[in-house]
C-alpha cells in the first residue's frame, strides 16, 4: 500500500507518539511517584495520543475522499504540531524522571 505524505507524516508522528507511551508504561515500576506516573501515562493515552488516533483516521479518510473539509491542511498542521510538542514534553519529563532514579 503506497502512503501519501501527509499520511506518511502523521503515521509516523503517531509511531513516535506511541514509541513515548511504551516508555512511560515501561518506566512506571521504576518510578519515585508512581501516582504521579500512572496518571501521566493514563493522561497522555487519553489524550495526545488518542488525539493523534484520531487525527490518523481524519486523515486516511480525507486521503481517500471520503471527508474533504476546505480547512483540513491548516488542521493537520496544527493536530501534528500539538502532538509533536506534548511528546516532546512527555520525552523530556521521562528523561528527567530516569536521571531522578538512577
Amino acid at each position: 500500500m503506497a502512503l501519501t505524505n501527509d499520511v506518511l507524516q502523521i503515521a509516523s508522528a503517531l509511531n513516535r507518539s506511541l514509541g513515548v507511551g511504551y516508555s512511560a508504561v515501561k518506566q512506571l515500576p521504576s518510578s519515585p511517584q508512581t501516582d504521579k506516573a500512572y496518571q501521566r501515562a493514563r493522561t497522555w493515552f487519553s489524550g495526545p495520543l488518542s488525539d493523534g488516533v484520531y487525527l490518523l483516521r481524519v486523515v486516511l479518510r480525507h486521503d481517500l475522499g471520503v471527508e474533504v473539509d476546505p480547512h483540513f491542511e491548516q488542521t493537520r498542521i496544527q493536530m501534528v504540531a500539538a502532538l509533536d510538542s506534548a511528546r516532546a514534553s512527555l520525552a523530556d519529563a521521562l528523561a528527567a524522571e530516569r536521571r531522578q532514579t538512577v
